[in-house]
């Protein structure tokens, strides 16, 4: 897992508004950074990290709530909670096929087979999850998200 990115040029004698809007831009640029990988579903860390980093944009949205207001942000914080919603899709269904690839060494013939099968049926649940993923990222590009999610945080905090 990636560690937090630092919240760079902190500093405890500036507004409540302005350190929410550092915290929380740095965990949105954080959770985008993971995007190619996550989509390219290479490495199954890649989903990891951005649904880790999607819980650290939640929780600083959900814990910096009463610096902006509640009409602009509630409609961030759903579509993040979307965006998490999609990523736990595959990665459930990654560590699952993982943790059944793990357990098919050392198993009888017949038990291997029966394993096999559910791990076939388990990744095509997953390439609908990623497929689905990559519709919701698709659509939150198109709709300008991270452009408009980074102004409202702009603009609140100043």
């Amino acid at each position: 897992m990636a560690p937090a990115r630092t919240i760079r040029n902190l500093d405890c004698e500036e507004p409540f508004r302005v350190a929410a809007g550092k915290v929380i831009w740095t965990r949105f640029e954080e959770m985008m950074s993971f995007r190619d990988a996550a989509l390219a579903g290479e490495d199954i860390e890649g989903v990891h990290d951005m649904r880790v980093a999607s819980r650290r944009l939640r929780a600083a949205l959900e814990l910096f709530r009463d610096a902006f207001p509640r009409n602009r942000l509630r409609p961030l914080l759903l579509e993040v909670k979307g965006l998490a919603d999609a990523l736990g899709e595959v990665r459930d269904m990654d560590v699952m096929i993982d943790r059944l690839r793990r357990d098919m060494k050392g198993r009888p013939p017949s038990q291997r087979l029966v394993l096999g099968e559910l791990i076939g049926d388990l990744d095509g649940r997953r390439d609908g999850a990623r497929a689905a993923l990559a519709r919701t990222v698709e659509r939150l590009e198109r709709e300008e998200f991270p452009r408009h999610f980074l102004a409202v945080v702009a603009q609140e905090a100043m």
